[in-house]
């Protein structure tokens, strides 16, 4: 079905050269939003850890995020708080372990089976885990840092039966983060989420795919009202969930108006829309006009182009 919209200007802006009828730039258009959500999600990341402005916050999201937006702010404070530079590089190296959250239940489960308590066996490597690993390593007689090690690690895992409890397919991570940044949503399925959860009764504020602090915030109360773990982030199941609750209630906007949608969220300038016009032009498709205004002309030769 032909939608007469098309964000071919941002392969322009982007320096790519034109694409040749066949090309799909949905693949284009969904690596530049998952860049877009990335940065979100560093973004988001280094918030919380400025909002807690504790050392252990800093580390997280450097484990998190080792080549993050942030990492020389994030660096910095750690400085101003006096914390060893060399446990920053600690939580980095272990981050790169690419620990899964069935792993971290198994060691949360044999560190406890040897009498270190972790204050639980969830998958969530928090304040009593990091004191129960560094503690461990104590006693070890290994350098203290609340980190695993690839060799700790493997010590740890010996032997450990790993059934996370509740396990399904959102157990692909080892944060609330990374398991819904490995969902992989696309912008506009991040805004049919906001959609959904507004009907549902939970405000994102404007539906426009980057979820920021208010559609955080209606994604926590959403959870809390139905019983989950409040991370403000959201896993495959309840993605599900929200579809289902929303039903009918959600708006459910036409192909047209959805390829409508995922353009204006390019939010092109004048000058890239110009430019769309004189490529299309280009190619043998006429728009009538290259003055930046998608009229009926340039409407025509987009569909055309699109086959």
């Amino acid at each position: 079905m032909r939608t007469f919209t098309l964000p071919l200007a941002l392969a322009a802006g982007l320096g790519l050269t034109a694409p040749a009828p066949a090309q799909n730039l949905e693949d284009v258009i969904g690596g530049i939003a998952q860049s877009l959500i990335q940065q979100e999600l560093d973004r988001n990341a280094y918030l919380a850890a400025q909002e807690a402005n504790t050392a252990a916050a800093y580390r997280d999201y450097l484990a998190r995020f080792p080549k993050g937006a942030y990492r020389v702010n994030a660096e910095r404070a750690l400085e101003r708080l006096g914390a060893s530079a060399e446990t920053s590089s600690a939580a980095q190296a272990e981050a790169r372990l690419g620990i899964s959250f069935a792993q971290k239940v198994a060691v949360q489960r044999e560190l406890t089976r040897q009498g270190y308590r972790t204050g639980g066996t969830d998958g969530v490597w928090g304040r009593n885990t990091r004191t129960a690993i560094a503690t461990w390593q104590r006693d070890r007689g290994d350098k203290v840092t609340g980190y695993v090690t690839e060799a700790q690690l493997r010590v740890l895992l010996r032997g450990a039966v790993v059934t996370p409890p509740d396990a399904d397919d959102d157990d692909v991570g080892s944060s609330p983060v990374a398991v819904e940044a490995a969902l992989k949503l696309t912008r506009s399925q991040r805004v049919e989420i906001q959609r959904q959860l507004s009907a549902l009764g939970f405000d994102t504020g404007v539906a426009d795919g980057l979820w920021g602090a208010k559609t955080r915030t209606a994604i926590k109360s959403w959870q809390r009202a139905n019983r989950q773990t409040q991370t403000g982030y959201v896993t495959a199941a309840q993605v599900k969930l929200i579809r289902q609750q929303a039903g009918s209630a959600a708006p459910a906007p036409g192909t047209d108006n959805e390829a409508a949608l995922e353009e204006s969220l390019l939010e092109l300038t004048r000058t890239e829309r110009i430019d769309l016009q004189r490529r299309l032009t280009r190619l043998g498709y006429e728009t009538l006009r290259t003055d930046g205004t998608f009229g009926p002309g340039t409407r025509r030769a987009i569909a055309e182009w699109q086959g």
